[in-house]
């Protein structure tokens, strides 16, 4: 299902040690090819693309190439990348505040006029014309 060749040649490409353009680079490559094939079965293919998806880390920046180096790794090839390059693609959790239990909350009455405006939701039905 997927095109193994082009990604090889572009890792086989790069230098040992890989920076952010590398991983960057490698990332569209992977993307373009797992953009057609959801295309193709018509659903996101996230997480079932290819073989290197059970390398997947999605707490960095491009994970799909870094799945496949992992993979390239575990197969043998020798290439990585530096402690300083991953730690600089590592998305930052936002902090997560603590909220006391209900019967701790102090509730507020709010006034109609200062809540916030309702979000609405449209929904569309099309039909295929044949």
């Amino acid at each position: 299902m997927w095109n193994s060749q082009e990604p090889l040649k572009l890792l086989l490409s790069m230098p040992a040690q890989l920076t952010r353009e590398n991983i960057e680079n490698l990332q569209a490559v992977i993307d373009v090819d797992k953009i057609i094939n959801s295309q193709k079965f018509k659903r996101d293919l996230c997480g079932e693309y290819a073989p290197f998806c059970d390398y997947c880390d999605k707490s960095v920046r491009f994970p799909c190439a870094h799945a496949y180096v992992k993979m390239k790794q575990s197969e043998g090839l020798d290439v990585e990348v530096p402690e300083e390059v991953y730690n600089s693609l590592k998305i930052e959790q936002e902090a997560v505040e603590e909220v006391a239990p209900a019967e701790e909350t102090e509730t507020e009455e709010v006034n109609e006029e200062e809540e916030a405006p309702k979000k609405r939701i449209r929904i569309a039905v099309a039909k295929k014309i044949r």
